[in-house]
């Protein structure tokens, strides 16, 4: 499919949307089962479904047992999400727990609003497991976004200035509705991709209030990651102006992790990075991510992963072979 396709397709008027057209009822609200089963909008076999969004007609109150991703198109959409009204426009992504009850307002010929549907064993298993080995910031911003789903049930993402997030979408929606070989795989990578930009949109929009409360948390933590091979906690204190036991504390209350804590998992993950990546013996990664004791290593590895190092790269590699 190519991208003149992709457009018709979903300007295209669906059979209900030629329905609402000949009947002319632009307020009457469509009603909606109290629950909206994945099984009855996934295909077997897939991880994610895609369902544009019929205009013309406003949707009643609703609740899914799947997460729902809303991305707006063209134009902009109104809802109403756990009773709270929020409107999203072009290019931005609200993202809906399977708690959250929401109804749609009504969208014009060019409000375009596509669904991302994603069972829950998806979205929090097989996708997290995935971003999880992305580096400190990324484990605290997905923590952070966990949290307040859970908390509230939905989250916005105002990704509509992320000209990268657009074009995302638009290799997600060019390949779910083709049909090329190794589809599911691509769109699992796309949608790691997406979700990767969300996370920075989110972190841009919560600066302010770091900042507000004086300590760049975002920053630091990238510092940390970025050098976690010779980063010190007085180092990193000084080069952003506190105090080593303040920056501790506040580390431990914004996190749940010590500072030590966080250098540890840095390590262990650049050290399943390399064990799965690379041919170098288990000694050779040891002393590429900073260990100087390798038993110390071995330790610290198996209360991580439950396994040892050679273990975890011959279980890991022979369940992808497979």
């Amino acid at each position: 499919m190519e991208k003149e396709e992709l457009v018709q397709k979903l300007m295209a008027y669906t059979e209900n949307e030629k329905q609402f057209l000949k009947d002319g009822n632009f307020h009457e609200e469509v009603p909606q089962p109290q629950e909206l089963l994945e099984e009855e909008i996934l295909l077997p076999g897939e991880s994610i479904g895609i369902v544009r969004q019929d205009r013309f007609r406003p949707v009643g109150k609703h609740r899914h047992n799947y997460i729902e991703l809303n991305y707006v198109w063209s134009g902009w959409c109104a809802q109403e999400v756990q009773g709270k009204r929020i409107v999203t426009r072009q290019g931005d992504i609200c993202l809906m727990d399977s708690e959250a009850e929401h109804s749609v307002g009504l969208c014009g010929e060019r409000d375009i609003l596509v669904n991302i549907l994603m069972p829950k064993r998806y979205f929090d298993h097989n996708f997290f497991a995935r971003m999880n080995g992305q580096g400190i910031l990324s484990r605290f911003l997905l923590n952070a976004v966990t949290k307040q789903r859970n908390k509230e049930h939905f989250l916005q993402f105002p990704t509509s200035q992320n000209p990268r997030v657009a074009w995302i979408m638009e290799q997600i929606l060019l390949e779910y509705y083709g049909d090329d070989l190794g589809r599911q795989e691509v769109l699992d990578s796309y949608m790691i991709l997406l979700f990767t930009h969300m996370l920075r949109s989110f972190r841009s929009n919560n600066t302010d209030s770091e900042e507000k409360n004086s300590i760049p948390l975002p920053e630091i933590l990238h510092y940390m990651e970025k050098n976690y091979l010779t980063c010190t906690l007085s180092q990193v204190a000084e080069q952003f102006g506190f105090h080593p036991v303040y920056l501790t504390t506040v580390l431990k209350e914004k996190t749940g992790k010590s500072f030590v804590e966080h250098i540890q998992n840095q390590r262990l993950s650049q050290a399943v990075n390399l064990l799965l990546r690379t041919d170098l013996t288990v000694a050779e990664i040891v002393d590429q991510v900073g260990y100087s004791n390798v038993d110390f290593f071995y330790r610290k590895f198996r209360q991580a992963y439950g396994c040892t190092p050679g273990e975890y790269r011959k279980s890991t590699l022979k369940s992808v072979s497979i």
